[in-house]
């Protein structure tokens, strides 16, 4: 990669990372905002499927069958590894869930 392609990249990543708090909160929102004004009775797991859902649609749309399933595994492994520490600290604080 030349120099002004990385230097690019660069900007474009952290840019992402700046906005991806952003986007989260306002997704959480709309989620929880959709689970609360739902007649009962009503499945709260059902937003989230259908949030993950339409990320891998949006993403095989973008980049095509093959690309896109890549590029949607590659999400969910890079949000998950950066949230699992986040997500075990809020365990530890919480306590464990009953079995």
């Amino acid at each position: 990669m030349n120099d002004d392609s990385s230097k690019e990249f660069d900007r474009i990543t952290d840019l992402g990372k700046a906005r991806s708090d952003e986007y989260t909160e306002r997704l959480l929102a709309f989620v929880q905002d959709m689970e609360t004004s739902s007649p009962e009775p009503f499945i709260p797991l059902l937003a989230d499927i259908a949030l993950v859902r339409a990320l891998i649609v949006h993403l095989v749309i973008r980049y095509g069958p093959e690309r896109g399933l890549v590029e949607v595994q590659d999400a969910f492994n890079t949000t998950f590894d950066q949230m699992k520490p986040i997500l075990e600290n809020m365990e530890r604080a919480k306590g464990h869930p009953p079995q």
